[in-house]
């Protein structure tokens, strides 16, 4: 038995790729004085990028389907992750690209 959470974290969409980004960035933000940027707007942004992938990866459920059989094709299951927003996800990603506009507003405009 493995004791590593992240074993199964397999970052096989763009969200869950934006979701990552984005926390690296904040971690690196944390922990690294950065010389050209605050890193304030730095933080804001990369954690309004995290949570946009997070509410899209909410937004992305795993749907199964049953397909009939027709005269071309068997019967069979069809899986994806189509989006199908819900109201998590929608404030997720809401809060997300406020934070965004607050950092790139502190960037462009107050800097």
């Amino acid at each position: 038995m493995s004791t590593n959470p992240l074993e199964k974290l397999v970052i096989d969409y763009w969200y869950k790729a934006i979701a990552v980004a984005g926390l690296f960035v904040l971690i690196l933000s944390l922990t690294v004085e950065l010389v050209s940027i605050n890193n304030n707007v730095v933080q804001l942004i990369s954690l309004g990028t995290f949570f946009v992938g997070l509410g899209e990866w909410v937004n992305h459920p795993l749907q199964t389907a049953i397909v009939p059989s027709t005269a071309y094709h068997p019967a069979g299951k069809l899986t994806g992750h189509p989006r199908n927003a819900s109201l998590t996800g929608t404030l997720l990603d809401l809060l997300g690209s406020v934070l965004i506009g607050v950092g790139l507003y502190k960037l462009f405009v107050i800097s």
